[in-house]
Protein backbone atom coordinates (compact mmCIF):
# COMPACT_ATOMS: atom_id res chain seq x y z
CA UNK A 1 0.00 0.00 0.00
CA UNK A 2 1.41 3.39 -1.28
CA UNK A 3 0.88 6.38 1.60
CA UNK A 4 -0.19 9.59 0.05
CA UNK A 5 0.24 12.79 1.85
CA UNK A 6 -1.34 15.97 1.79
CA UNK A 7 0.37 18.93 4.00
CA UNK A 8 -2.18 21.23 6.18
CA UNK A 9 -0.92 24.27 7.07
CA UNK A 10 -3.23 25.49 10.38
CA UNK A 11 -2.77 28.40 13.16
CA UNK A 12 -0.48 26.51 15.83
CA UNK A 13 0.06 23.53 14.71
CA UNK A 14 4.15 23.38 14.15
CA UNK A 15 5.55 23.46 10.80
CA UNK A 16 7.74 20.36 9.67
CA UNK A 17 10.69 20.03 7.10
CA UNK A 18 8.58 16.60 5.83
CA UNK A 19 5.74 19.08 5.01
CA UNK A 20 7.94 21.60 3.19
CA UNK A 21 9.36 18.71 1.28
CA UNK A 22 5.73 17.69 0.04
CA UNK A 23 5.25 20.84 -1.03
CA UNK A 24 8.35 21.23 -2.92
CA UNK A 25 7.79 18.20 -4.56
CA UNK A 26 4.08 17.35 -5.66
CA UNK A 27 4.51 20.02 -8.19
CA UNK A 28 7.38 18.20 -9.98
CA UNK A 29 6.10 15.17 -9.24
CA UNK A 30 3.06 15.79 -11.37
CA UNK A 31 5.14 17.58 -14.54
CA UNK A 32 7.01 13.70 -14.61
CA UNK A 33 4.02 11.73 -14.15
CA UNK A 34 2.37 13.73 -17.01
CA UNK A 35 5.23 13.78 -19.29
CA UNK A 36 7.03 10.68 -18.19
CA UNK A 37 6.37 9.25 -22.15
CA UNK A 38 7.61 12.71 -24.08
CA UNK A 39 10.64 13.20 -25.44
CA UNK A 40 13.27 15.81 -25.09
CA UNK A 41 11.96 19.34 -26.45
CA UNK A 42 10.00 22.27 -25.81
CA UNK A 43 7.22 21.45 -23.75
CA UNK A 44 5.35 25.08 -23.82
CA UNK A 45 6.15 28.36 -24.53
CA UNK A 46 9.26 29.71 -25.64
CA UNK A 47 8.29 31.28 -28.56
CA UNK A 48 10.14 34.16 -30.32
CA UNK A 49 8.64 37.49 -30.46
CA UNK A 50 9.98 40.89 -31.88
CA UNK A 51 9.63 44.06 -31.44
CA UNK A 52 11.80 46.53 -33.45
CA UNK A 53 15.21 45.88 -32.03
CA UNK A 54 14.36 43.67 -29.51
CA UNK A 55 13.89 39.79 -29.53
CA UNK A 56 11.76 38.41 -26.23
CA UNK A 57 11.44 34.76 -25.71
CA UNK A 58 8.38 33.88 -23.71
CA UNK A 59 8.13 32.34 -20.64
CA UNK A 60 8.11 28.15 -20.51
CA UNK A 61 9.07 24.95 -19.71
CA UNK A 62 11.41 22.62 -21.61
CA UNK A 63 12.59 18.60 -21.24
CA UNK A 64 16.12 18.23 -21.45
CA UNK A 65 18.22 15.28 -20.88
CA UNK A 66 14.80 14.10 -18.91
CA UNK A 67 14.79 16.44 -16.45
CA UNK A 68 12.28 19.79 -16.49
CA UNK A 69 13.33 23.15 -17.03
CA UNK A 70 10.75 26.34 -16.20
CA UNK A 71 11.36 29.38 -16.94
CA UNK A 72 9.17 31.82 -15.09
CA UNK A 73 9.86 35.03 -16.91
CA UNK A 74 10.53 36.49 -20.40
CA UNK A 75 14.27 36.82 -21.77
CA UNK A 76 14.89 39.72 -23.86
CA UNK A 77 17.68 40.15 -26.41
CA UNK A 78 19.17 42.45 -28.78
CA UNK A 79 19.63 41.88 -32.22
CA UNK A 80 21.94 43.17 -35.30
CA UNK A 81 22.20 43.15 -38.96
CA UNK A 82 23.28 39.85 -39.87
CA UNK A 83 23.71 39.37 -43.93
CA UNK A 84 24.07 35.28 -42.85
CA UNK A 85 22.52 32.61 -41.09
CA UNK A 86 22.20 32.73 -36.92
CA UNK A 87 20.88 31.15 -34.18
CA UNK A 88 18.80 31.40 -31.01
CA UNK A 89 19.81 29.06 -28.50
CA UNK A 90 18.83 27.64 -25.39
CA UNK A 91 21.50 26.99 -23.31
CA UNK A 92 21.88 24.90 -20.23
CA UNK A 93 24.55 25.02 -17.79
CA UNK A 94 26.08 22.77 -15.11
CA UNK A 95 24.25 22.34 -11.84
CA UNK A 96 25.32 24.20 -8.54
CA UNK A 97 24.58 23.87 -5.03
CA UNK A 98 24.69 25.68 -2.01
CA UNK A 99 23.26 25.53 1.43
CA UNK A 100 19.84 26.33 0.43
CA UNK A 101 19.23 25.46 -3.00
CA UNK A 102 20.28 23.10 -6.01
CA UNK A 103 20.73 26.17 -8.56
CA UNK A 104 20.16 25.26 -12.98
CA UNK A 105 21.09 28.19 -15.01
CA UNK A 106 20.25 28.50 -18.16
CA UNK A 107 20.55 31.17 -20.46
CA UNK A 108 19.88 32.44 -24.40
CA UNK A 109 22.37 33.30 -27.04
CA UNK A 110 22.00 34.69 -30.70
CA UNK A 111 25.06 32.84 -32.30
CA UNK A 112 26.84 32.38 -36.05
CA UNK A 113 27.74 29.02 -35.15
CA UNK A 114 24.82 27.36 -36.80
CA UNK A 115 25.93 23.49 -34.50
CA UNK A 116 24.54 22.71 -31.58
CA UNK A 117 26.84 21.73 -28.56
CA UNK A 118 25.65 18.81 -26.40
CA UNK A 119 24.34 21.43 -23.78
CA UNK A 120 22.29 23.48 -26.70
CA UNK A 121 18.83 23.36 -28.11
CA UNK A 122 17.93 25.82 -30.98
CA UNK A 123 14.70 28.23 -30.44
CA UNK A 124 14.95 29.90 -34.02
CA UNK A 125 16.99 30.93 -37.08
CA UNK A 126 17.28 33.98 -38.91
CA UNK A 127 19.35 36.02 -41.47
CA UNK A 128 19.08 39.65 -41.29
CA UNK A 129 18.95 41.86 -44.28
CA UNK A 130 21.15 45.43 -43.46
CA UNK A 131 18.30 48.41 -42.95
CA UNK A 132 15.52 45.72 -42.55
CA UNK A 133 13.59 44.81 -38.91
CA UNK A 134 13.15 41.13 -38.20
CA UNK A 135 9.50 39.78 -37.72
CA UNK A 136 7.73 37.33 -36.04
CA UNK A 137 4.59 37.41 -37.37
CA UNK A 138 3.98 35.14 -40.94
CA UNK A 139 1.71 35.82 -43.76
CA UNK A 140 1.33 31.96 -44.71
CA UNK A 141 2.75 28.63 -44.42
CA UNK A 142 5.65 28.97 -46.74
CA UNK A 143 6.69 32.01 -44.98
CA UNK A 144 7.95 30.29 -42.53
CA UNK A 145 11.28 29.56 -44.30
CA UNK A 146 11.44 32.84 -45.71
CA UNK A 147 15.34 33.26 -46.22
CA UNK A 148 15.64 36.87 -45.17
CA UNK A 149 14.34 38.91 -41.92
CA UNK A 150 12.16 36.34 -40.48
CA UNK A 151 12.24 33.88 -37.18
CA UNK A 152 12.62 30.74 -38.85
CA UNK A 153 10.79 28.53 -36.06
CA UNK A 154 10.46 25.24 -38.23
CA UNK A 155 13.77 23.52 -37.43
CA UNK A 156 12.63 23.92 -33.39
CA UNK A 157 11.55 20.20 -31.60
CA UNK A 158 9.28 20.43 -29.67
CA UNK A 159 8.72 17.80 -27.00
CA UNK A 160 6.17 14.85 -28.38
CA UNK A 161 5.26 11.29 -27.64
CA UNK A 162 8.75 9.24 -27.71
CA UNK A 163 10.01 11.12 -30.57
CA UNK A 164 9.85 15.52 -30.61
CA UNK A 165 7.63 16.97 -32.95
CA UNK A 166 6.76 20.63 -34.68
CA UNK A 167 5.64 23.78 -33.02
CA UNK A 168 1.81 23.95 -33.07
CA UNK A 169 2.17 27.04 -34.80
CA UNK A 170 3.07 25.34 -38.54
CA UNK A 171 0.81 22.91 -38.20
CA UNK A 172 -2.25 25.47 -37.34
CA UNK A 173 -0.79 27.59 -40.37
CA UNK A 174 -0.83 24.66 -42.64
CA UNK A 175 -5.05 24.06 -41.19
CA UNK A 176 -6.14 27.19 -41.27
CA UNK A 177 -4.84 27.41 -45.17
CA UNK A 178 -6.60 24.30 -46.50
CA UNK A 179 -9.93 24.99 -44.53
CA UNK A 180 -10.15 28.43 -46.76
CA UNK A 181 -11.35 25.92 -49.76
CA UNK A 182 -13.75 23.76 -50.05
CA UNK A 183 -12.15 20.00 -49.13
CA UNK A 184 -13.70 16.58 -50.38
CA UNK A 185 -11.05 14.50 -48.93
CA UNK A 186 -11.99 13.20 -45.44
CA UNK A 187 -7.99 12.81 -44.36
CA UNK A 188 -7.54 16.09 -45.07
CA UNK A 189 -10.44 17.65 -42.79
CA UNK A 190 -9.88 15.47 -40.14
CA UNK A 191 -6.02 16.17 -39.90
CA UNK A 192 -6.55 20.26 -39.86
CA UNK A 193 -9.17 19.69 -37.43
CA UNK A 194 -6.44 17.85 -35.34
CA UNK A 195 -4.03 20.19 -35.51
CA UNK A 196 -6.04 23.57 -34.70
CA UNK A 197 -7.66 21.61 -31.74
CA UNK A 198 -4.85 19.78 -30.71
CA UNK A 199 -1.77 21.46 -28.02
CA UNK A 200 0.40 19.17 -30.19
CA UNK A 201 0.54 16.48 -32.81
CA UNK A 202 2.78 13.85 -32.79
CA UNK A 203 5.13 13.53 -35.70
CA UNK A 204 3.86 9.61 -36.20
CA UNK A 205 0.72 11.29 -37.49
CA UNK A 206 2.33 13.79 -39.24
CA UNK A 207 4.34 11.66 -41.41
CA UNK A 208 1.55 8.97 -41.58
CA UNK A 209 -0.50 12.31 -43.09
CA UNK A 210 2.38 12.74 -45.58
CA UNK A 211 2.62 9.29 -46.55
CA UNK A 212 -0.99 9.27 -47.49
CA UNK A 213 -0.84 12.15 -49.38
CA UNK A 214 1.84 11.94 -51.36
CA UNK A 215 1.14 7.96 -52.06
CA UNK A 216 4.21 6.90 -50.61
CA UNK A 217 5.95 4.71 -48.01
CA UNK A 218 5.92 5.83 -44.61
CA UNK A 219 9.41 7.22 -43.66
CA UNK A 220 10.99 9.47 -40.82
CA UNK A 221 11.39 13.58 -42.16
CA UNK A 222 13.04 15.69 -40.74
CA UNK A 223 11.11 19.27 -39.69
CA UNK A 224 12.59 20.99 -42.39
CA UNK A 225 10.78 18.38 -44.57
CA UNK A 226 7.99 18.19 -43.41
CA UNK A 227 7.62 21.52 -43.41
CA UNK A 228 8.24 21.49 -47.24
CA UNK A 229 6.38 18.31 -47.77
CA UNK A 230 3.21 20.41 -46.31
CA UNK A 231 3.97 23.76 -48.40
CA UNK A 232 3.58 20.74 -51.48
CA UNK A 233 0.72 19.56 -50.00
CA UNK A 234 -1.23 23.04 -49.55
CA UNK A 235 -0.17 23.84 -53.19
CA UNK A 236 -2.16 20.75 -54.63
CA UNK A 237 -5.36 21.44 -52.75
CA UNK A 238 -5.34 25.16 -53.48
CA UNK A 239 -5.14 23.41 -57.26
CA UNK A 240 -7.91 21.00 -56.96
CA UNK A 241 -10.35 23.06 -54.83
CA UNK A 242 -12.53 26.45 -55.02
CA UNK A 243 -11.53 28.63 -52.31
CA UNK A 244 -14.67 29.14 -49.93
CA UNK A 245 -16.71 32.34 -50.61
CA UNK A 246 -17.86 34.08 -47.20
CA UNK A 247 -21.05 35.52 -47.23
CA UNK A 248 -21.54 39.20 -47.14
CA UNK A 249 -23.70 40.36 -44.26
CA UNK A 250 -26.66 41.61 -45.62
CA UNK A 251 -27.84 45.21 -44.64
CA UNK A 252 -31.47 45.58 -43.40
CA UNK A 253 -33.15 48.75 -44.17
CA UNK A 254 -35.05 50.63 -42.29
CA UNK A 255 -37.97 52.91 -43.98
CA UNK A 256 -39.95 55.59 -41.80
CA UNK A 257 -42.90 57.21 -43.60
Amino acid sequence: MQEIKYPFFKRDRILKIEMLENLRDFPRDVLDIFCADMSDGIVCGFVPHVDKEIITIAKGIVKYHGIFYTMSSPISLAYGETEQDVMLKLCFHDETQNQDYKIAYIDIKIEEDMTLLPNQIELGRFRLKKGAYLRSEYQDLYDFTTEYNTINIVHVLYAGQNKPTLSKLVLQYFAKEVLAYHIEDAIDFSFCTLCLNSQRIERAVIEQYIAYKTEEAVKELSNYEIHKQLVKILEEIKKKNKMVRKKKASMSKIILD
